[in-house]
């Protein structure tokens, strides 16, 4: 496991248990948080990973 992915599970993680304090305490902003933390751990996906290979252009790309 890399240290990103280990990072978006632990944001994700942490994420759900603020969302589900607040809807026990009815904290609408707890609740808003929550999602928001997961919500990011969701966009990291998106990041290029550093110092990953990028692919030939197309046909002919040396």
């Amino acid at each position: 496991m890399t240290e990103r992915t280990i990072a978006k599970l632990l944001i994700t993680g942490a994420g759900l248990a603020v969302f589900f304090t607040g809807v026990r305490t009815e904290s609408e902003l707890l609740r808003w948080i929550g999602i928001g933390l997961v919500a990011v751990a969701f966009l990291l996906r998106f990041l290029p990973q550093r110092g990953a290979a990028r692919p030939p252009a197309g046909p002919g790309a040396a």
